[in-house]
């Protein structure tokens, strides 16, 4: 009887011994990966809710080259999620001991709407990810001081007319230059593009125009119907 069990713990610790030359790790000495819960709710400005509206997290570390002693951040998109049909987002995600900081952002350059929005600032959650808290962060998406006038121009316009089109994907021009008589140059220097207007028509597309030291982000221009269009 004896002998039996200790040829049975000597299986056992045989087995442990070869599990953990070849790297497997039996179950109950295994650490459970912390995740940690993101919540919260987009809104805007006028309390509506915004669905759809994409939250990344993102993480951040600092490299040192040993050879060199220069130093690098390194930032890394996680997840990517969107806000459901009320606002709503909410997601998990397995904390990484080899990123010190972790933060939110509140848009994606492909389709934020920078004429009518401001651009969010990220939110650092850091903090509450290294002790493991639960995480709540809400924003409200704050309007462009120019959006009124962008609205008001739009109805003005017509929203199917070129210049419409115009206001709408790039907001207002960084200037506007009389030419001449019933002609006008709209001039965009954050998206380096200009616009020679006719009455409701773009008879001319100036790109690759120079930008001012006053730029502002701005939408894609790509989708602006160009000269000789016909709408």
């Amino acid at each position: 009887m004896l002998r039996s069990r200790i040829l049975s713990a000597a299986m056992i610790l045989a087995g442990v011994c070869l599990a953990l030359a070849g790297g497997v790790v039996p179950q109950p000495l295994q650490a459970k990966q912390k995740e940690i819960e993101v919540r919260g709710r987009v809104t805007d400005a006028t309390g509506a809710t915004v669905p759809g509206h994409t939250v990344r997290l993102l993480k951040a570390r600092t490299i040192v080259n040993l050879g060199t002693f220069k130093k690098r951040d390194q930032d890394v998109e996680e997840l990517s999620s969107t806000t459901d049909a009320h606002g709503f987002f909410e997601f998990k995600f397995p904390l990484d001991k080899k990123f010190r900081y972790y933060y939110l952002r509140f848009y994606n350059p492909d389709d934020f709407d920078a004429v009518k929005s401001r651009l969010p600032a990220d939110k650092d959650i850091s903090s509450k990810a290294r002790k493991g808290r639960p995480v709540q962060a809400d924003l409200i998406l704050e309007i462009q001081p120019g959006w009124p006038e962008v609205e008001a121009l739009i109805r003005e316009y017509g929203p199917g007319t070129q210049r419409a089109q115009i206001l709408r994907a790039l907001g207002l021009p960084s200037r506007r230059v009389p030419q001449s008589p019933g002609r006008e140059l709209w001039e965009y220097d954050a998206a380096g593009i200009a616009y020679l207007i006719e009455g409701a028509k773009v008879i001319e597309t100036r790109r690759d125009y120079s930008a001012g030291d006053n730029a502002v982000p701005a939408n894609d221009a790509s989708k602006i119907p160009q000269e000789g269009d016909g709408r």
